[in-house]
């Protein structure tokens, strides 16, 4: 029996009439997305990318943002439209697809966890001065740190709500981008250079100092391996964002929530209504992923023109355990002494933010992975899908933590495969379900159709790039 047309909800006086600030209410789960990037990519890449390359990296940066913004949106418009999550879509293809992913995550995320609870690890011995990064019982503490970190994480999120989890991530945001959009402007950076350099690309490369200070680090890390690893991490990566769209079920928006259909295509009521109804839904998608990733652009930004302004020319690069974050203080100690402690509360809040939202976001993910392909888990409850995979997420990203020495390491594979490269194909993968799945009035317009070519084409072309040079430089 065909399923009955798909019947989109009325329209709120929220989403009435043109574009107004009544909008930004819909802003909600794109703030937790916000928040699992930035401890990890904006924090500490974007910062570590400005010592690096000074200001000539921020193209990537504006890159990142505009290509993932676009990936992003165009799955949560997939789930809007038709109620499915782009996995369950991708599943009628082939299974490997689903499959493929759920390997990659569980095999990527223990050390995602692992590297962010270290380095939380590490700001809690700074900040209250329990060990310093020369003594012989540092990374002891900061392992002890990273695990309690990890478990309360765990604790929080099984016993809170998603509700709670989406207004904290909120507020979180919104205290670090200002505090360090004080220190940015403080630090009255070169702005014409900031512009240029965001909009006209140079090829990476590496200062003749940078090898002669940081062998370990960088004799065999290409400048391609780096600049796409801070790429990987601005914005995230197909990790969070199949976690991102899971979370979009918790809306009303459009199809969401509505009676899955079980054909390839959706069966939409075809009426003029109806239609101009379904595009009008996705205005909250659109506000929901514009706003994440303007916060994440920005946020990047700061991070970038520090780190260029401020530690770039002393030719200071954080590259080992001990002091990711001890050399960004100078961002807002140069306000004033007194400004380390905000300093170091402000990092606390961007990785405990990350770690907070990480769990959340990744047993979503492993859900949608395993939900199309396993009627078994599809008749589970999601709390029970939860808990496994937090007890897997815990013991794996645990155990990690007690046997890395250098945390940087842990994440350069995630970042190529998962920030960038699976990215790109996402892209692709999402203008082929749009002419599948949708009739032709609700497909993408041009416009998008080809910007969401022209990311995956991008995202496709630097991950690969940056993935050869890391297989081979590690084989060799």
């Amino acid at each position: 029996m065909p399923d009955a047309p798909l019947q989109y909800p009325e329209i709120p006086d929220t989403l009435s009439g043109g574009l107004n600030w009544r909008m930004l209410r819909y802003f909600g789960a794109g703030a937790i997305l916000a928040s699992v990037t930035i401890g990890s990519g904006e924090t500490l890449m974007a910062s570590r990318g400005g010592s690096v390359f000074g200001y000539s990296v921020l193209w990537a940066v504006l890159l990142a943002s505009i290509a993932k913004a676009i990936q992003v949106y165009t799955a949560a418009r997939h789930i809007t439209l038709t109620g499915r999550h782009p996995l369950e879509d991708w599943a009628r293809i082939t299974r490997v697809i689903p499959w493929f992913l759920l390997i990659l995550c569980l095999w990527c995320f223990p050390f995602l966890l692992s590297f962010l609870a270290l380095v939380l690890g590490e700001i809690i011995n700074e900040m209250f001065h329990i060990a310093a990064p020369t003594d012989l019982n540092f990374r002891l503490w900061t392992r002890i740190w990273a695990t309690a970190a990890a478990l309360l994480a765990i604790t929080l999120t099984l016993i809170q709500g998603y509700g709670v989890m989406e207004k904290v991530q909120t507020t979180v945001i919104g205290l670090l981008l200002l505090s360090i959009g004080a220190a940015c402007l403080a630090s009255n950076p070169d702005w014409l250079t900031v512009v240029e350099s965001l909009f006209v690309p140079t090829a990476p490369q590496y200062g003749s100092w940078l090898i002669e200070k940081y062998p370990d680090a960088f004799a065999n890390r290409t400048p391609w391996v780096e600049i796409t690893a801070i790429i990987g991490f601005i914005g995230g990566g197909t990790y969070d964002y199949l976690g991102y769209v899971s979370c979009l079920r918790e809306k009303s928006w459009g199809a969401i929530g509505s009676e899955a259909q079980t054909g390839n295509s959706v069966n939409i009521g075809s009426d003029s209504d109806n239609i101009k109804r379904g595009l009008t839904w996705l205005r909250p998608a659109c506000v929901d992923v514009s706003v994440s990733f303007v916060c994440v652009f920005v946020f990047s930004v700061c991070f970038v023109v520090l780190g260029a302004s401020v530690l770039h020319p002393q030719q200071i690069v954080p590259a080992k355990s001990g002091e990711l974050l001890t050399h960004q203080a100078q961002f807002l100690t140069q306000l004033h002494p007194a400004f380390l402690h905000l300093y170091r509360i402000g990092v606390f809040m961007a990785f405990w933010g990350t770690i907070y939202g990480a769990y959340e976001i990744y047993w979503r993910t492993v859900y949608e992975c395993v939900r199309p392909v396993s009627e078994r888990v599809r008749q589970m409850s999601a709390k029970c899908v939860k808990l496994y995979v937090l007890i897997y997420c815990g013991i794996a990203g645990i155990a990690l933590t007690w046997l890395t020495q250098n945390p940087i390491e842990l994440i350069t594979f995630p970042s190529l495969v998962g920030g960038v490269l699976t990215c790109g194909l996402w892209c692709f993968g999402m203008v082929w379900l749009d002419r599948k799945t949708l009739p032709q009035p609700l497909r993408m317009k041009p416009p998008l159709l080809m910007a969401t070519l022209l990311s995956g084409f991008m995202l496709s072309a630097i991950g690969g790039k940056a993935f050869y040079d890391f297989v081979t430089s590690f084989a060799g």
